[in-house]
């Protein structure tokens, strides 16, 4: 019987340095290897953001948003008033699903749907006043989490991380969708 072990844990080292587990891509490009280790970490942590889900101690009381609707918010925060065709292209989901989605959280007071003034057919969606607190306390409750997972870093670290993160987000938005 054959078993298959996973390591529980990816070290800074494992990410920086290949190993016999961890081999430089061969599809880098120009002349730049990336270790497995740096996947399997992104991956992880990938993972436990998306575990962080949606804190409902952060939520008023009768208040409610999933997942879902937690990073429409993020994404019509960023985009500003956005169409609906435009948002559904950005988060990368069919129109229906984001239709539906955003149904709700009109219905909620957390989206405002205002028409377009030159096309009567459309409507741009932008975060209400309602939907900017629940964004803003969902959002704070988030950072508390990240807090605690990095209490004992230094200024120094966690300025290096968001600066590497966001480049690597940058360079990531650069890369041809097929690789996506």
């Amino acid at each position: 019987m054959a078993t298959i072990s996973t390591p529980t844990t990816t070290t800074a080292a494992d990410a920086a340095t290949p190993d016999a587990r961890s081999k430089p891509s061969s599809a880098a490009g120009a002349g730049c290897s990336v270790p497995a280790g740096l996947e399997r970490a992104l991956t992880q942590v990938g993972r436990a953001i998306l575990r962080l889900g949606v804190p409902q101690h952060a939520l008023a009381e009768g208040e409610a948003i999933d997942r879902s609707g937690y990073w429409l918010l993020v994404r019509v925060s960023e985009y500003g008033p956005i169409r609906l065709s435009e948002l559904a292209e950005a988060v990368e989901l069919d129109l229906s699903t984001v239709s539906r989605q955003m149904r709700d959280l009109v219905n909620g007071g957390l989206i405002t749907k205002v028409p377009d003034p030159h096309d009567g057919r459309s409507s741009f969606l932008s975060l209400s006043v309602r939907g900017a607190a629940v964004l803003e306390s969902v959002s704070e409750a988030r950072r508390e989490a990240l807090a605690e997972a990095i209490t004992e870093w230094s200024d120094e670290e966690r300025t290096a991380l968001a600066a590497g993160l966001f480049r690597l987000a940058a360079g990531l938005q650069m890369t041809p969708r097929g690789t996506r």
